[in-house]
């Protein structure tokens, strides 16, 4: 699953507010002008309102259909204009952002600063139960200055952050057409403000959007793109070799070399912002006791588990949370401090101890659940095979999008969730924020929450990371989030299992096209406009 919160450090936001001075436009010379783009995506799609959107899938879609308030420079990963097109720093809790005007969403409504204040706030208001909540943690709120000006306030217990409104999950709504069509309808048939029209939605088959003639930054060069879901790998490689799809949003290890010899497609890879791990549930009776954690992470060598799927090619051994191309990453440390290496003579003591004390019970079977992704079916797989030959019945249960989410969220009926272990994945920012604070603090072990699925609740590490929040000192938060790792992966809530290397493939006949560290995929946006030959 997927999080994009993107938030940055307020130095980080001086940079971009000095850097422009207004919304770039593309430029695309000798770029043809239509055409049809056909892309290939690994999971089934589930929600089209960013509002509530969590998922790395669905997040392509609102790439191309929604427009952010700012964008993430390529390159330097620092915030820049896009609908904003500039913003002042008024003191340590108050941002003003001054927006484009002559922005107009798909039914012909201008877009407005009522319509980016409602998008936040409503995210913000812990009524709404968005899943996104946490990533506006810092909002106090967002005021409307005038029709194109609004003034973001944050929360007095929190750092002046870079807002992280970069992100997929925080595009922009129109107000108006919401509350006239109501929430459920407005996500089977989204309107934004963004360079393509959604058209419609057959599930399982596909998405497809067209050009929207009117959009205000750039002419799109594309007609149409459809997204279409090929969860099975295989068959989505022969699409790619074939021309069936143009771009393949991941590509399996072992067919890395292959294609790279191929003049009709390129293979397009950088190192990702991203986390993948087997979490245990600590409301489960059994997963709860740290003997079992333990005694599961010593049945099976997950370093040679993960080589044995990516080979160094798609994706890298995890150690911690935080990924090895951002600070505070600690990798080495808890590589070879806190690390379980495979013992199943110690992890077979443990079970028997579990079982004696009537915390395993006799002929259990260990649910292990992952979404359709291979990969990670691969490794709940090797996963339940070791735990049978340490003898503990184990199966694995690969599920569709929806249903995984709705049992890694649980209910207010059934707040312990029905399984032990889950295979789920991670992106963020550039900034350990978005991997500690989200995936492991207590404030976010809550019914319905996407981010702490594994309900990891220990008051030190929340202490810390409440610290590394309130302060702009990156020395004195790297040590804040080398000390909370430490505690979080020592108490072994979580199997960490690799940092995917993002790889796609993508048809010779595709241009203006570049591969995004934090998994967007971009067509149309301040620095890009995708054609095809």
């Amino acid at each position: 699953m997927k999080r994009v919160g993107l938030i940055l450090t307020l130095g980080l936001l001086v940079f971009g507010s000095l850097a422009f001075a207004q919304t770039p436009v593309p430029e695309t010379p000798g770029a043809n002008v239509g055409g049809d783009l056909v892309i290939g995506v690994s999971q089934t799609f589930k929600d089209m309102d960013p509002r509530i959107m969590n998922s790395a899938y669905d997040a392509y879609v609102m790439n191309v259909v929604y427009d952010g308030l700012i964008i993430l420079h390529p390159e330097t990963l620092a915030p820049a204009p896009w609908i904003a097109k500039s913003w002042d720093i008024l003191s340590d809790s108050q941002v003003r952002f001054y927006l484009n005007e002559g922005i107009k969403f798909h039914n012909g409504e201008d877009l407005t600063a009522e319509d980016v204040a409602f998008t936040f706030n409503w995210i913000a208001d812990e009524a709404n139960n968005s899943p996104n909540l946490t990533e506006l943690i810092w909002v106090e709120e967002v005021i409307i200055v005038d029709d194109y000006t609004v003034d973001v306030i944050t929360k007095p217990e929190y750092a002046p952050f870079a807002p992280g409104f970069g992100s997929e999950t925080q595009s922009i709504v129109p107000m108006d057409y919401v509350l006239e069509v109501g929430d459920a309808a407005f996500n089977l048939e989204p309107v934004g403000s963004g360079p393509f029209k959604f058209v419609e939605w057959l599930p399982g088959e596909h998405i497809k959007v067209e050009r929207n003639e009117d959009y205000w930054l750039v002419y799109p060069n594309l007609d149409s793109i459809t997204y279409r879901p090929i969860p099975e790998l295989s068959v989505m490689m022969l699409e790619l070799e074939s021309g069936g799809v143009d771009i393949v949003d991941n590509m399996p290890a072992a067919d890395v070399p292959r294609f790279m010899e191929m003049d009709d497609v390129v293979v397009q890879q950088v190192g990702s912002l991203s986390y993948f791990h087997m979490y245990f549930n600590l409301q489960s009776p059994i997963s709860s006791d740290i003997r079992f954690r333990k005694a599961c992470y010593m049945s099976v060598e997950m370093e040679d588990a993960v080589f044995s799927i990516f080979q160094n090619l798609t994706g890298v051994k995890s150690y911690g949370c935080i990924p090895p191309a951002l600070w505070a990453n600690d990798q080495e440390y808890l590589r070879d401090n806190v690390y379980l290496e495979e013992n199943d003579e110690e992890a077979q003591r443990l079970f028997a101890e579990l079982r004696a004390e009537g915390i395993l019970p006799e002929g259990y079977t260990v649910r292990i659940h992952t979404p359709l992704d291979p990969r990670r079916r691969q490794l709940a797989t090797i996963m339940a095979t070791s735990l049978i030959e340490n003898g503990v019945d184990a199966e694995v249960i690969p599920l569709d999008w929806g249903p995984l989410l709705d049992l890694a969220y649980r209910s207010e009926s059934d707040p312990v969730g029905d399984f032990e272990m889950m295979w789920m994945g991670w992106s963020g920012g550039p900034d350990p924020h978005d991997f500690a604070f989200y995936l492991f603090h207590s404030d976010n072990a809550t019914v319905g929450s996407a981010d702490n699925m594994s309900w990891t609740q220990i008051p030190e590490v929340d202490d810390l990371l409440d610290k590394a929040a309130t302060t702009l000192d990156q020395a004195e938060r790297e040590g804040y989030y080398v000390e909370a790792q430490r505690l979080i992966f020592s108490n072994y809530s979580a199997i960490p299992g690799y940092h995917y290397v993002e790889t796609r493939g993508v048809r010779a006949r595709v241009q203006g096209y570049t591969i995004s560290p934090l998994g967007s995929m971009w067509m149309v946006t301040p620095y890009h406009n995708v054609w095809v030959n």
